[in-house]
């Protein structure tokens, strides 16, 4: 068994279809099934339902698929940490976002950073929280701007195991279309809109569980009409008048279809923006001078 053996099935495992396995190697297919067939062979167990389609893990190859993601994970790090003694500047970093944040202000802290180390390949994730969570709790990311979500026992996304920084809070505020009969006011109670249809963001995003919970403690469900997977996405369905939903400011403020901006009276807690990354292993000194860039960039949106 080799790195590459390991590699292989993870990626067939990823895509469930050795065809896009072997496009996202850059190897061909009869190659890649010859490799995969030669590691079941050396564990002696069946790792790939084949008769399926998609392909399908069986049970000994789900719980093969965990240590794997573990296996390279790790050595991507040793590898990241062994280019150190060459200085910062080198390698690559695998950074992860919330869509709304890859979008609006990570970019002018990555283009920083790129300008002082230009040979670090740089890669973003668009993800929700708890794939970001589950991402770095695999290792597949160096860093993940997520959502910290309070109350996350009891059904939020599971951030256990990660080391978290809080970088910024922003208000909630509720968006409606322009056209909507609360477009004309200065204010809103969460509870006035227990009779109003809802666009939120898909489940498993911190924001999703934010306003359900927060629903909740005034004594409804929100009724869904829509569910979208990007903050542009959800606010171009508000500004349809699909419906209102409840958002952070950032997003509610920036360039994108045109709706109204009301803010919650009394307030909701404050959306919390935070950085994190895997617990129990220290980050690399270019992950570290990446977390600066972050840092410094989160300070001056709060000081705006």
């Amino acid at each position: 068994m080799d790195l590459r053996q390991i590699e292989y099935f993870v990626v067939v495992a990823r895509q469930r279809n050795f065809s896009r396995a072997a496009q996202v190697l850059g190897v061909a297919q009869p190659a890649l099934s010859q490799q995969v067939k030669r590691l079941e062979d050396e564990l002696g167990v069946k790792l790939l339902d084949r008769s399926t389609r998609p392909v399908t893990l069986t049970d000994a190859g789900e719980a093969f698929q965990a240590r794997a993601e573990r296996v390279l994970a790790e050595a991507r790090m040793a590898r990241e940490h062994m280019r150190e003694f060459a200085g910062i500047g080198r390698g690559r970093l695998v950074v992860g976002a919330l869509p709304a944040l890859a979008s609006l202000w990570l970019p002018a802290a990555l283009g920083d950073f790129y300008r002082a180390h230009p040979r670090v390949e740089i890669s973003v994730r668009e993800e929700n929280t708890e794939e970001l969570a589950r991402l770095l709790g695999t290792g597949q990311l160096d860093l993940a701007l997520l959502h910290a979500v309070p109350g996350m026992a009891s059904g939020g996304p599971n951030l256990q195991g990660l080391v978290m920084e809080r970088l910024f809070d922003e208000e909630l505020v509720v968006i409606a279309s322009t056209g909507h009969p609360l477009a004309g006011r200065r204010s809103v109670r969460l509870a006035e809109l227990r009779n109003e249809p809802f666009v939120l963001l898909a489940r498993g995003s911190g924001l999703a569980h934010t306003v359900l919970g927060a629903a909740g403690a005034e004594g409804f469900t929100p009724q869904v009409a829509a569910e979208a997977t990007s903050m542009p996405t959800l606010r171009a369905l508000v500004a349809a008048g699909l419906g209102v939903s409840v958002v952070p400011r950032l997003p509610a403020s920036a360039p994108g279809p045109a709706v109204a901006v009301l803010p919650l009276r009394p307030a909701l807690p404050s959306h919390s923006t935070a950085v994190a990354w895997r617990g129990g292993l220290r980050p690399s000194a270019t992950t570290e001078a990446l977390l600066g860039y972050v840092r410094g960039h989160a300070q001056g949106l709060l000081s705006r």
